[in-house]
């Protein structure tokens, strides 16, 4: 019968079919997606252990942002140290192998690093310790572990940044979310893309679009809707990279962009430490007004998702930075043999 059809009806009418019958399965897929997330993310309240660690991790980065600052806050993050307060009485209840839980043992590293800096100008810490239980307050003294806090980035350990090899310089790459004074120019940013087009994307049909923003007053306003680089001075130069739905041929493909647009955000950013040339990757899964917001602003195509932002700059001589600890490899691989 469907054979009969194709042959009877002119391609025009069968495009027109296919397309309703697209539309139709894009919507079903599309809700689909959306009750299989619902179901499964890091919802506010909950009290699965893998909820727990997400949330710990966040908020932990939320305190290594703070510890970073060149221009430290004493007294920083106090809606944060609540949260995690409770989250992390209310793991070690989850988890009967807690003290080898490497998110509450860098959670704990972390939050050591800042009562340090505080302790160390007698700044009181009193709202901080009323937040913890005995128990964690004394963890976090004792602790140890030293893989959360912040790291320290100096430039002249980028000098020979060309010539390590790939393991070297994925070791070795870290966000800087501060810059030097000196401007980067939209060449040095456009050597990156160069190598960057190397990077493969789904039948090599190339979807990444670039958008590189040096004027200081688009930056200002551009980093507001983003939402996530309060407190620090403002980049030298913003990348924003999207992913044109002009390039996708069905709705199976609605997610492609993220997926070939942050393949190429990697190349771009080790293209980038491969010239000396500091950045952070930002992420812009925003509310939909602030997404419309940022369209506007920068006369995003309507085809084109937002894919992620990346603050870019040159090395200051010196700089702090989150450690942001990995997991191992063993915690997230399984194998199918």
């Amino acid at each position: 019968m469907k054979a009969l059809v194709k042959r009877l009806l002119p391609e025009s009418a069968l495009a027109w079919l296919r397309g309703c019958e697209s539309d139709m399965k894009l919507r079903r897929e599309t809700l689909h997606q959306m009750k299989r997330f619902r179901r499964n993310y890091a919802r506010r309240g909950s009290t699965r252990k893998s909820h727990l660690e997400t949330r710990i991790v966040f908020f932990t980065h939320q305190i290594e942002k703070g510890l970073s600052h060149t221009d430290f806050r004493y007294g920083f993050g106090k809606k944060v140290l609540a949260q995690m307060a409770l989250l992390m009485e209310t793991l070690r209840t989850t988890d009967p192998d807690i003290a080898h839980n490497e998110v509450y043992r860098t959670a704990l590293s972390a939050l050591h690093e800042y009562r340090v800096r505080h302790e160390t100008k007698q700044f009181d810490l009193t709202y901080a310790k009323d937040l913890f239980s005995q128990r964690i307050w004394n963890e976090i003294e004792f602790t140890n572990d030293r893989s959360g806090g912040d790291l320290i980035i100096r430039s002249a350990d980028k000098r020979d940044n060309a010539e390590l090899s790939f393991s070297q310089l994925m070791e070795q790459r870290h966000s800087v979310r501060e810059f030097a004074e000196t401007p980067v120019t939209v060449e040095e940013i456009m050597n990156a893309v160069r190598v960057a087009m190397r990077t493969p994307s789904v039948c090599n049909r190339q979807p990444t679009r670039v958008h590189i923003i040096t004027d200081a007053e688009l930056i200002k306003k551009a980093m507001p809707l983003q939402g996530g680089f309060r407190g620090y001075p403002m980049p030298p130069a913003l990348v924003l990279i999207t992913g044109d739905n002009q390039t996708m041929m069905n709705q199976d493909e609605r997610n492609e962009c993220y997926t070939d647009g942050g393949l190429f955000g990697m190349s771009l950013l080790l293209a980038l430490e491969e010239q000396q040339i500091a950045a952070c990757p930002l992420n812009t899964m925003l509310p939909m007004k602030r997404d419309e917001a940022t369209r506007e602003l920068l006369h995003i195509p309507d085809s084109e998702f937002l894919v992620m932002y990346i603050a870019v700059g040159h090395f200051r001589d010196e700089v702090k930075t989150c450690k942001s600890q990995r997991f191992s490899a063993d915690e997230i691989v399984t194998v199918h043999a």
